[in-house]
């Protein structure tokens, strides 16, 4: 079974659908969290979408919605990226090479040591889900818009995110004190695909990081 989550806010709904044409062949089940939209789409009136409307007070935490009685495997995507038609098959493998006890991401960094002055940019390294990427390694955080695990081995709680669009430090403190590894699948440039919105939680947070710093110093 595999099931995707994904949250969306109005300003994407042109974005979203091209997103769920790119994800709904590959998946049993699609749960699209739609953060402060007035109306329903059309496009999410399919037999495999389930839909829920939310006051996006937990931002893209909401993609975390529903997960205590999912069962299999569970990625979390977002709404800005086009992925590939083989992006859950190879995704799933590299899980199962794993014995399906890591979180595994295409995008992340492995942060200095701690404290750590800027969340962003207190790096060792960087990898991009748009880039290439040989690394196959550990991360400290990885993204959760490119992001799978089996649910036998982690379960991310949203009830305990009381802070909103800092999902990826979450699932990086839920990971540690559940201790399961972050690690980077290895891909090329091109693989995932963008469709460029205008403003992004990169845009908004990036200049002032000190709510993301404090809590990934806290774990």
């Amino acid at each position: 079974m595999v099931t995707a989550q994904i949250a969306s806010i109005p300003d994407r709904e042109h974005l979203l659908e091209k997103v769920i044409k790119s994800l709904l062949p590959q998946v049993d089940s699609l749960n699209v969290m739609l953060n402060n939209y007035v109306n329903t789409p059309n496009f999410c009136h399919n037999l495999k979408i389930k839909f829920r409307h939310f006051d996006n007070k937990q931002g893209d935490g909401v993609k975390f919605y529903g997960l205590r009685h999912v069962k299999g495997y569970i990625f979390t995507c977002d709404d800005d990226l086009i992925y590939p038609k083989n992006y859950v098959e190879t995704m799933v493998k590299r899980l199962e090479m794993e014995t399906n006890r890591v979180i595994l991401t295409n995008h992340g960094r492995i942060m200095n040591p701690k404290p750590v002055h800027n969340s962003y940019t207190d790096r060792k390294a960087a990898y991009h889900c748009l880039k290439d990427a040989d690394y196959s390694g550990e991360l400290d955080i990885g993204g959760t818009g490119v992001m799978a695990w089996h649910s036998s081995a982690f379960f991310p709680d949203i009830d305990r995110i009381t802070i909103k669009n800092m999902a990826d430090i979450w699932i990086a403190k839920f990971a540690k004190e559940q201790k399961v590894k972050i690690m980077l699948n290895p891909h090329k440039e091109g693989w995932i695909g963008y469709l460029n919105p205008p403003n992004t939680i990169w845009d908004e947070h990036f200049p002032h990081p000190e709510a993301q710093t404090a809590l990934y110093n806290s774990f």
